[in-house]
């Protein structure tokens, strides 16, 4: 019964690591995005189940681990990426015939910037109470 409990407790913590991009992803995003593959090897994701127009898929969000850093934050599970949606680079999914799809979610490089700068802002105010 503890051994059961163990995997359980394993088999939760790899699902809610962040992983390397799939395949079908990588080849996705050199096509459509132009994307050198060695830029595509530092990405990570977290994948998670879905429903996109009533089928079954999953989905894939997409993020830079070294940005993160660069922010002053280390993600290391789903909700927290969501608490920091700036981070967030690309979205999809993969559906059950193994077709792909992924957005870019990118600011603009101007914007990106400026975003930054929020951010580290934001984060300064939420330490010091400050609104």
């Amino acid at each position: 019964m503890e051994q059961v409990v163990v995997r359980m407790r394993l088999k939760l913590r790899r699902e809610n690591e962040a992983k390397k991009l799939p395949k079908p992803v990588q080849q996705y995003m050199r096509r459509n995005f132009h994307l050198l593959p060695e830029y595509l090897d530092l990405l990570r994701c977290f994948e998670y189940p879905g429903q996109v127009s009533g089928k079954e898929v999953r989905c894939i969000n997409i993020f830079s681990p070294s940005r993160a850093q660069e922010h002053g934050l280390s993600i290391k599970t789903h909700a927290e990426l969501e608490q920091h949606a700036e981070m967030l680079l690309f979205r999809g999914y993969i559906d059950q015939e193994g077709n792909t799809y992924v957005a870019d979610r990118r600011p603009p490089i101007g914007q990106a910037k400026t975003a930054g700068r929020v951010t580290e802002q934001k984060r300064k105010e939420d330490r010091s109470g400050s609104v």
